[in-house]
């Protein structure tokens, strides 16, 4: 099980920078830079999305919008070393929207049924930002505890990467398995079809 220990306030690197595919865990192509940093009231994240060529033909812009239809960068976290039914799923995108829930997720991913719980954008308290380069995009998210479920000494956390790799001509287009890779970096082994929500997959986070 992938693993990765924080000290408060320092800034730490996830130990791969190239996800897997959540279908069968081979290694993505493209490199993906996650750096991770607590305090007492936050769970700080960066990341660096690499070889990201089609970033300016993502057209969201709406928070809460279906944003994983598109590109985006992804956690899931809960407030257990468990298997959890319930974590935090949020989402960000190049254009700085950002996506946020509670999922109860019964069955652990084996057989769907997921109850999702829309956050309200102003009351998230979520502070955010993204900036887009060639070939790239870049960005910083702050999650207060509270929004996870309470601060904790470990939890189970995952992230995860959808990356389009081919060019689209209509601005409402949809990621498929076809047009887009979908990584994870605790890959979930989802078999034929991309899938995110399978928290046995989960790594772990410890708070020192």
């Amino acid at each position: 099980m992938y693993e990765i220990k924080l000290t408060q306030d320092d800034w730490t690197a996830l130990q791969n920078e190239q996800f897997r595919h959540s279908t069968d865990g081979s290694l993505a192509t493209q490199k993906t830079e996650v750096h991770l940093k607590y305090d007492n009231n936050r769970l700080h994240v960066r990341f660096r999305c690499h070889d990201n060529p089609f970033t300016a033909q993502n057209s969201m812009k709406t928070h809460n919008d279906n944003l994983f239809n598109q590109e985006v960068f992804e956690l899931f976290i809960a407030p257990s070393e468990a298997d959890s039914t319930n974590y935090l799923e949020f989402e960000i995108n190049p254009n700085n929207t950002i996506w946020m829930g509670q999922v109860f997720n019964p069955t652990l991913g084996e057989g769907g049924d997921n109850k999702l719980t829309m956050i309200p954008y102003d009351e998230a308290e979520i502070t955010h930002d993204v900036k887009v380069m060639e070939n790239a995009w870049f960005g910083e998210f702050s999650i207060p505890w509270e929004l996870i479920g309470g601060k904790s000494d470990v939890y189970r956390i995952n992230f995860y990467r959808i990356i389009s790799t081919t060019s689209h001509e209509n601005p409402d287009w949809i990621c498929t398995p076809q047009t887009c890779d979908f990584t994870c970096w605790s890959p979930t082994m989802s078999g034929e079809n991309p899938a995110f929500h399978k928290p046995k997959k989960f790594g772990v986070l410890r708070l020192t």
